[in-house]
């Protein structure tokens, strides 16, 4: 099974890679920073994620009762299990997170600005469809309409990037529970992939926030206007200073972590899906957990101003149908031989 994998984890990147390098606007020097950005903050990361393995291990034996002879036991089990895969399978976990994750970045930053701003027009008629002739962040701010509201609202969400690094990381170092294993990092890539680039090009759109700076609509103006009173009466809410930071890199043409302008679909929202489909594979509660802040970044995306209500749905339906299908191409090119194999005793991640 490992095998059948890790191809699909390579394929899926060169993929990411070949797309970006498709467009005529790309050359070697785009991906000069985000290569290096990147391939340090994988490194240091996958470092201080076997860290983390080693100490929980250490406290799940200390928890269990008496302190085995050789303590360090787990950890040559698990060394034993990757060096029989000749370590392939943290390898290219890590490989893939740098190569695709610097694909996107030049991808978001060079080619999804020549594709314009088409979408938002018709986005806005599909949220007032689904809301009965209202725009949702009118009823998200009814609901939340204090500025301390919205303070919490933002820390919640702008604190995303954490759990979508602890997650994959600890994903590409277990070795217990290979199949969802699988199923995540897998869900992971295709979805910078195919939501992140090719549909955010198809579907090119800016987001209510830039209504009047980047696309002309002319009915966000009172969102805005209340958010930027909220941030006055409670200072530190973030979202105000990184979309102007965007708007200023959008029209500097920046290439960077972080950078570029992209609405539908909602990677943010995508990403909370997937921790929630993550969460079913250990617990039903921390499943139905992983659900509720699902819905809570999904009304943040809305409350803030930077998405559409429809973004965060058309994203959700496509995570979940494609870990719904990748994980069916694993078991039928597995057979479903090794999937359900007991992992090592003891190995960090189990």
């Amino acid at each position: 099974m490992d095998r059948i994998v890790n191809r699909i984890f390579l394929a899926v990147t060169a993929a990411i890679l070949v797309w970006t390098w498709a467009a005529p606007a790309v050359s070697l020097r785009h991906f000069a920073v985000p290569l290096v950005h990147y391939t340090g903050l994988g490194l240091s990361m996958w470092a201080a994620g076997a860290l983390i393995l080693v100490c929980c291990g250490l406290i799940r034996q200390s928890v269990r009762g008496p302190a085995p002879v050789d303590r360090l036991g787990f950890v040559k089990d698990w060394l034993a299990h990757q060096r029989r895969a000749r370590f392939l399978n943290v390898v290219v976990p890590l490989v893939a997170f740098i190569v695709t994750m610097a694909s996107f970045t030049v991808h978001k930053t060079v080619v999804l600005p020549n594709h314009g701003f088409t979408w938002d027009a018709d986005f806005i008629a599909w949220d007032r469809a689904m809301f009965m002739g209202h725009d949702p962040w009118v009823l998200s701010h009814a609901v939340f309409d204090s500025a301390t509201a919205t303070w919490w609202i933002d820390q919640f969400y702008h604190a995303w990037f954490y759990p979508m690094m602890i997650a994959y990381v600890i994903c590409g170092l277990m070795v217990a529970g290979p199949l969802v294993r699988a199923c995540y990092i897998g869900t992971f890539l295709l979805s910078w992939f195919v939501i992140g680039c090719v549909l955010a090009g198809m579907l090119a759109s800016a987001g209510p926030v830039y209504d009047g700076a980047l696309f002309e609509a002319g009915v966000f103006e009172p969102l805005k206007a209340r958010l930027a009173e909220q941030a006055a009466e409670v200072p530190g809410i973030a979202s105000q200073v990184f979309q102007a930071e965007l708007l200023a890199g959008y029209k500097a043409g920046a290439i960077g972590l972080g950078y570029g302008i992209s609405a539908m679909p909602s990677m943010h929202v995508a990403l909370a899906a997937m921790w929630a489909l993550l969460f079913f594979g250990v617990s039903r509660w921390l499943g139905l957990a992983g659900v509720v802040y699902t819905l809570f970044i999904w009304v943040g995306s809305v409350h803030l101003g930077w998405h559409y209500a429809v973004d965060g749905v058309v994203s959700s339906v496509l995570v979940v149908g494609i870990w719904g299908a990748l994980r069916a191409v694993i078991l039928g090119l597995a057979s479903g031989k090794a999937v359900e194999r007991a992992a090592l005793p003891g190995v960090p991640g189990e």
